[in-house]
């Protein structure tokens, strides 16, 4: 293992929790991130890869390999809405400050694929986030009947809810960016209709001149919070999924 090559790859690492870091607090504060925030560390990622290809560290093809499997994936995410454009850029930004999987040792199973190993663990991540969704909505029951206006719907219903949904009281609203409206006219629903900011605010007028107290929201995820909780498990521990599977064909 190349000293050289070690202390990079702890550089790499400084760079990308810093971006991360600092792209989190935006996300979490406006839900807006500038590009700046992502094309400083790009770039210096950039030049730290150009380096290692010069002193023979790192493998151009291979490089070039690594990015252009994230910027294709990312595309792909990005094109069937599963990612928004801030979650993509970040995506290829890591790619290029991480070209090749870092070398230094893990608590789990080293990454084959540095960029699979950030999506797949990101993914882990954010299931990891329904869950507090649901103890959040949980903690809230002792004081409200969160289902109090719609008791006649399904138990699945309700238990989809509880995964993906907060039921929070009308004086709190923020609304878009932020919260968006799974009650359209007294009706609940499962998906929220998160471009249309309009008629959003239109579900939440029509809420508080009827009275009601509580309403069930989509909290727009902070996509790039769980990017970094995702990055930091990869760094540290390293692949959560291959880790399971070998544990458990052992």
């Amino acid at each position: 293992m190349s000293p050289i090559a070690l202390t990079l790859d702890y550089i790499r690492v400084l760079i990308a929790l810093a971006m991360l870091g600092y792209a989190s607090y935006k996300d979490i504060k406006t839900r807006e991130i500038h590009d700046i925030v992502w094309i400083i560390p790009t770039g210096i990622g950039l030049l730290i890869d150009a380096y290692e290809i010069i002193i023979g560290n790192l493998s151009a093809t291979g490089a070039l390999y690594n990015i252009g499997f994230m910027v294709i994936l990312s595309g792909i995410l990005w094109y069937l809405s599963l990612f928004g454009e801030a979650d993509l850029i970040a995506f290829v930004a890591l790619s290029v400050i991480h070209p090749r999987t870092p070398l230094f040792g893990y608590i789990g199973y080293a990454p084959l694929l540095f960029s699979f190993t950030m999506i797949a663990n990101s993914a882990i991540a954010g299931v990891l986030m329904a869950f507090y969704t649901l103890f959040a909505n949980l903690a809230q029951s002792s004081n409200a009947n969160l289902f109090e206006r719609h008791e006649d719907i399904s138990i699945v219903k309700k238990i989809a809810l509880l995964f993906t949904g907060r039921n929070i009281p009308v004086k709190s609203l923020r609304g878009p960016p932020f919260e968006y409206p799974l009650e359209i006219r007294g009706e609940l629903v499962l998906r929220p209709d998160i471009f249309d900011d309009d008629e959003a605010w239109k579900a939440f007028r029509y809420l508080r001149e009827r009275g009601v107290k509580r309403v069930w929201v989509s909290s727009t995820l902070p996509y790039i919070v769980v990017l970094l909780v995702g990055y930091f498990i990869s760094v540290v521990f390293g692949d959560v999924m291959f880790t399971i599977m070998s544990m458990l064909l052992l």
